[in-house]
């Protein structure tokens, strides 16, 4: 239940092969999302937690498979994942915010 219009932005997901490779910045794959930006003071009206690190929130749909570490390049800018906070209604993930810095 994503309810926002979500903005294009680019995910780069890291190791996501079982190649071994030495140099594992290079095993990245990149793919298109929709996410939204979210004010930190909703975030904390809704009582999620904050991170101390985190220079912004972005929420995403449940069915990207996002991990600390990624990256994401919206409005030019790349941000890394800090934190995956899943965001659970009717017993199910409904979608992910994300703190990025």
């Amino acid at each position: 239940m994503f309810l926002v219009n979500g903005l294009k932005a680019t995910l780069i997901q890291y190791n996501r092969k079982d190649d071994n490779s030495i140099y594992d910045d290079q095993n990245d794959n990149e793919v298109p999302i929709k996410i939204c930006p979210y004010d930190i003071a909703d975030a904390v009206k809704f009582g999620i937690y904050t991170v101390p690190e985190a220079t912004g929130y972005f929420q995403v749909k449940r069915t990207v498979d996002v991990k600390e570490g990624d990256q994401i390049i919206f409005a030019n800018k790349t941000y890394t994942v800090l934190k995956v906070q899943d965001n659970w209604i009717f017993n199910r993930v409904e979608n992910k915010m994300l703190a990025v810095k």
